[in-house]
C-alpha cells in the first residue's frame, strides 16, 4: 500500500497483523504512517498496548523475537517497533518468515530502507501490512500539502500556493512540514494561504540571495558564489530547500534556452515561459552564458537531488559541484575558491 493512501485512512484497522513493513528512504514519512498505525492499531476490547522501541543496530536485537511471541505481563498484546531494521531482516529472516503468517503475542513494526519484493519474507507478509513510503510525486506532494495544512492547522493552502510551496522547497517532506507550520503562523487568524503568503514568507529572501549566487557565477566569481552558498548553510538552510529555490530559476533558464534553440526569439522565449518582468534580464543573462549548456541543466538538476539525498557525498559538495557547472564555460575556477567534488 501507498504511504499517502494510508495515511488518507482513519478507521481503526479491521485485521490487525502480527507483521508490519514500513519500506522506504523517507523517513520523515514513515514516522508520519507509524504515528497513523499506532492511531489505528485500536486496542481489542478494551485492552492496552504494551510497547518498546530498537534502533536496528542495536546489540539486543534477539530480544525482540523473544518479546514478540511473549504475552504482555498484564495481559494485553505488546507493540514492538524497531527503526533502521534492514540489518535485523537479513539476521533473522528465515524466522520473520515463519512470524509473517502467525498470531503472535505482539505486533512488530520494522522500519526498513529497502524490501526486496522477490523474497520468502515479502511474499509471507500479507499486502496490507507493507506501507511503501516513497518520496511522493510533485501531484501527490500538492495533494498532501493541502490536506496536511487542513488536518493540522485548519486553515485551507490554495492549490497555486501549493504548487509553489513545492516548487521552492523540494520533495522532502519534512522541510514542507517546517514551512507549512511557519506559513500557518504567519497568516495567524487567517482561514487561507495564499501564493502570495508563500512568496513572501518561503520565496522572496530565499530567491533573493539564490539570485546573489547565480549573478556572482555569471561574473565568473565561483568564489563569491560559494560564500554565499556557505552562508546560507551556516545560517541553518537546508540543502534540499537551496536547491529547490535554485531549481525554480533554473528551470525557468533550461525552458527559455530550450525554446531559443527551436528558433524562437529572446523576447518570446521569456514571454512563453512567463518570466516576471524584474526578472527578464538577470534570467537571459544567464541562458546566454550558459548557451547550450543551459539544456543539461535538468540532468544537473536531477544529479544534485540525488546526491543530497545520499549518504555518499556531503550535501554541500553535491550544491557546490552544481555552481561549479554553471559557472560560464569561459570561466575559469578560481585556484581561491574552496574545493568543490566532480
Amino acid at each position: 500500500m501507498d504511504a499517502l493512501q494510508f495515511l488518507a485512512e482513519n478507521k481503526p484497522l479491521r485485521t490487525v497483523r502480527a507483521l508490519y513493513v514500513l519500506a522506504g528512504p523517507d523517513r520523515f514519512l514513515k514516522r508520519l504512517v507509524l504515528e497513523r498505525l499506532l492511531a489505528r492499531l485500536a486496542p481489542e476490547q478494551g485492552q492496552e498496548w504494551s510497547r518498546s522501541d530498537y534502533a536496528g543496530d542495536s546489540e539486543h536485537l534477539a530480544e525482540v523475537l523473544t518479546e514478540v511471541q511473549t504475552p504482555a505481563l498484564w495481559g494485553g498484546r505488546r507493540l514492538v517497533v524497531v527503526d533502521d531494521a534492514d540489518q535485523f531482516v537479513s539476521r533473522y529472516r528465515e524466522t520473520l518468515e515463519k512470524l509473517a503468517g502467525q498470531h503472535l503475542a505482539a505486533v512488530l513494526i520494522l522500519l526498513v530502507e529497502k524490501w526486496a519484493s522477490n523474497t520468502r519474507l515479502a511474499k509471507a507478509l500479507p499486502q496490507d501490512a507493507l506501507i511503501l513510503c516513497e518520496t511522493p510525486k510533485a501531484r501527490q506532494l500538492v495533494s498532501w500539502c493541502q490536506n496536511r495544512t487542513a488536518s493540522e492547522y485548519g486553515k485551507k493552502l490554495a492549490t497555486e500556493a501549493a504548487e509553489l510551496l513545492v516548487e521552492l522547497t523540494g520533495s522532502d517532506l519534512g522541510l514542507l512540514e517546517q514551512e507549512l507550520a511557519k506559513l500557518a503562523v504567519y497568516v495567524g487568524e487567517g482561514q487561507s494561504i495564499t501564493s502570495e503568503d508563500v512568496d513572501k514568507l518561503v520565496a522572496r529572501n530565499r530567491m533573493q540571495t539564490v539570485w546573489q549566487i547565480l549573478e556572482a557565477l555569471g561574473r565568473g566569481q565561483l568564489s563569491e558564489a560559494l560564500v554565499i552558498l556557505g552562508r546560507l548553510l551556516e545560517q541553518g538552510e537546508e540543502p534540499l530547500a537551496i536547491l529547490g529555490a535554485l531549481s525554480w530559476q533554473l528551470r525557468k533558464v533550461a525552458q527559455v534556452a530550450g525554446l531559443i534553440s527551436q528558433g524562437l526569439s529572446e523576447a518570446q522565449a521569456v514571454g512563453r515561459v512567463g518570466v516576471q518582468a524584474w526578472q527578464r534580464d538577470r534570467l537571459l543573462v544567464l541562458v546566454r552564458q550558459l548557451r547550450e549548456r543551459a539544456l543539461r541543466i535538468y540532468d544537473w538538476l536531477v544529479q544534485t537531488d540525488l546526491q543530497i539525498k545520499s549518504t555518499h557525498l556531503p550535501p554541500r559538495s553535491a550544491l557546490e559541484t552544481l555552481l561549479v557547472r554553471l559557472l560560464p564555460a569561459a570561466s575559469p575556477v578560481s585556484a581561491s575558491a574552496p574545493t568543490a567534488r566532480l
